[in-house]
């Protein structure tokens, strides 16, 4: 399923603050499947659906509140996270589940699109680094972030490997920060 464009949910967010009511229906359309995604994502699915509709209900019924100025995708996404968080209290006091297992129970494993974004840029700006280093100081990194070692005396690889370090450190000083 598609996200909806930002500006079409800015439109119906203003169109209900200012007590349009022929704005719900469209409205409703377009905040449903992105809450409950939302609600997917961190809770567990019996329960998610619930908290959608009570995610829903509330902004709904709060969309006067809602400032015109301000992101509607953030405003949205910040009342079901409250109702998550609500829940996931609810939960708690229940004594149904402890608040750290329910939180890693919920957790997608998937990476979340910006997640996979940053780490891709992350791993191509250390690769980068990297080919700017010598080949022997790329090649001791490499090593270590494997947990092995050259066939050399262990001091001796330790101290490659802080000289590599602090080349790596100088390369990304200049070109990163």
């Amino acid at each position: 399923m598609e996200r909806p464009p930002r500006s079409d949910l800015q439109h119906l967010m203003e169109r209900l603050a200012e007590g349009d009511r022929a704005a719900l229906p469209p409205a409703f359309e377009l905040l449903w499947p992105l809450v409950r995604r939302f609600t997917d994502r961190h809770l567990p699915a019996g329960e998610a659906e619930d908290v959608a509709q009570e995610a829903l209900l509330k902004i709904l019924y709060r969309a006067a509140e809602f400032d015109p100025s301000r992101s509607a995708l953030a405003w949205v996404l910040g009342v079901t996270a409250f109702e998550i968080r609500t829940a996931r209290r609810r939960a708690f006091r229940r004594r149904e589940t402890s608040e750290a297992s329910s939180l890693e129970r919920s957790r997608d494993p998937r990476p979340t699109p910006e997640e996979a974004a940053i780490e891709s840029e992350m791993q191509a700006l250390i690769r980068e680094a990297l080919g700017a280093l010598r080949p022997e100081d790329a090649e001791t990194l490499r090593l270590y972030a494997q947990g092995r070692r050259a066939a050399i005396a262990a001091a001796t690889f330790r101290k490659r490997v802080q000289r590599a370090l602090d080349r790596l450190r100088a390369v990304w000083r200049v070109t990163h920060v």
